[in-house]
Order: C-alpha cells, then structure tokens, then sequence
C-alpha cells in the first residue's frame, strides 16, 4: 500500500513538473521551422522539400525523419538509408555514393543525430558520389545562406569584398544579403592579403584575374580537388572539372560563376566568390545570384553566355 502511495506521488509530481508543457494549448510551445530538402547527385534531382516545425532541441536526424523514410548506422547517429537510397558502393560501377548533410549551405562536421536545429535553419541532405573529392564542403546555390542564419549560430560579421572598380556592385550586394534577412553587411575593398576572419562570412567579388590576386584565393584555387570544386580560377581562366576531378573544359568570356571556397571539416575559412571571365561573365554572375531560386541548391551556380571546348551554350545550375 505504502508503495503504491509512493507511485501516486510521484506521478502527481511528474504532472505538476511537465503537466503544463504537455497541455493541448502549449503544443505549439517551444517549436521551431526549418526546412528539409532531401536531393541526390549534388542536387541535380529534389527527392523532397518539405518546411516543418520540430521541437526546439530537436537534431538534424529528427527533422529528416519527420519527412522521409531513414535507417540509421553508429548507434543512430549517422545516415544509412533514406526513403531506400542506400550508402555504399553503386553495384554498376562500384563507385562509393554516401548521404552527407548541410545545415544553410555548409556541411555539418558531425553526425545527424547530434546536431541541434535553430529556427529558420535549412538542413539539405545530398546523395552522392565522392570519388572526386571526398567532401563538398559547402553549396553556393543555398544562397542567401548562410549569411542570414550561419551555422549553428546567426554569423558576427557578414562583408561584401570588392576588387577595385566594383563598389557599387559590392554596395548593391550587401544591400540585397540585408534585405534577405543578413543583421548587417560592410563592405570592403579587397586586397592580396586579406583572408577570412573568424565568425565573418564573406562575398568576395571581382573577375577571376582580379581575385587571383589575392594570395588566399590563390591558394584555395590550386586545391580544387581538396576543396571539391566544381569550377576553379586558374590563369587561364574559369576552369570547369569533371566528375573524376579532370579538367573538361573552359568557359568562354562572358561566363559567370558562383561558389564556395571550403570552409573543410575542422577549417573555419570560407567565403563566397562572385566571378567571372571578365566584366560581362561578373555582371552575369550578379544577376544570377539576385534572381536565383534556391529550390535548385547546388554546389555552383554557373551561366554561360558563349561555347569554348565542348561548353554548354545555356545557363546551368
């Protein structure tokens, strides 16, 4: 009898702590929106795009499944399978396919299962080969993230870099990252030294030879394989890479582009590089980024005014 008081206590008790919050009228309480997008090879293809609300606290695992069928691997912590795309090796040409995930256009440094969502986050989660660079580190085409939301946290410093002559270009930049949600946004002539800042999230802006010219973009762009570049500045210009990490092409003058340069796993430099093959192609690349539709999030945004050795003569995405 004492023991079944005791019970009775107790889930009194238990009622009066969490009784409240479990009520009818609190079940909106403590919510969070985010959106979920589930896409395979690098987004090309949209297998689901879907905007939730998830209990604040909730992990990015949480959010996925709420949409879509998963298998967990690791404890539960990591993706193995969603809505039947399996990890693994593709059994036609034994390529190595994986899901890997982003929280506002940058990957996650940790597993599903044990990263927190915030209000307004866009979680994507991409299938796709990495023979070519084992990671692809951030998608240019979530913009206008992750300059409204950051990862994890809202960013500390947003800035717009120009190279000499596009100032008003890079004052009409920031004016469009602060309309789409962005708290502030400077902006900053760029020069050979400058490099990313801790907490700053940057647009660095410029034809490809003006951006050369700074030694961090440089560098940066000698490692498109480790940084998983789709298209990367060289010398001779815009240099688009395959899917084995070849050289395929170069885009023509008037072409312009837009992607990310890292941050890698464990790396905290980033910026966005607005370009092109001259003034043309960065005008182009200007337009594209103010009228793009982030329902097609991609590593790079591309658009092609002219055709040089096999290019395709249309935008692409």
């Amino acid at each position: 009898m004492y023991g079944l008081a005791a019970v009775a206590v107790l889930a009194v008790a238990f009622f009066l702590i969490k009784g409240c919050a479990l009520m009818p009228w609190n079940s909106d309480a403590e919510r969070v929106r985010v959106r979920v997008t589930v896409t395979r090879d690098l987004g090309s293809e949209v297998l689901r795009d879907e905007s939730i609300t998830v209990r604040e606290g909730s992990s990015a695992m949480q959010a996925l499944q709420e949409v879509a069928e998963v298998e967990t691997s690791y404890g539960g912590g990591f993706i193995y399978t969603v809505d039947g795309l399996v990890s693994g090796y593709d059994s036609e040409d034994s390529r190595k396919t994986d899901w890997f995930y982003y929280i506002n256009g940058q990957m996650a440094e940790v597993g599903a299962g044990e990263l927190g969502v915030g209000d307004g986050d866009w979680l994507l989660f991409d299938y796709h080969c990495w023979e070519y660079s084992t990671f692809t580190p951030a998608f240019a085409g979530c913009f206008p993230e992750p300059f409204v939301h950051g990862y994890r946290e809202r960013p500390r410093a947003c800035l717009v870099l120009f190279a000499p002559g596009w100032e008003e270009a890079g004052e009409e930049l920031a004016a469009w990252l602060i309309e789409a949600g962005a708290s502030s946004c400077g902006t900053e002539e760029l020069d050979a030294e400058w490099r990313p800042r801790e907490g700053e999230y940057a647009v660095v802006l410029g034809t490809a030879d003006e951006l050369l010219l700074n030694t961090f973009l440089a560098d940066a762009n000698e490692q498109a394989a480790r940084l998983g570049l789709s298209v990367f500045l060289a010398e001779e210009g815009l240099v688009v890479v395959d899917e084995t990490g070849e050289a395929a092409g170069r885009l023509s003058s008037g072409a312009g582009v837009v992607e990310a340069i890292g941050p890698r796993l464990g790396e905290e430099d980033s910026a966005l590089m607005v370009t092109g093959t001259d003034a043309e192609g960065v005008r182009a690349a200007l337009t594209l980024l103010k009228d793009w539709d982030n329902t097609r999030a991609s590593p790079v945004m591309v658009i092609v005014t002219g055709t040089e050795r096999g290019m395709p003569d249309e935008p692409a995405g």
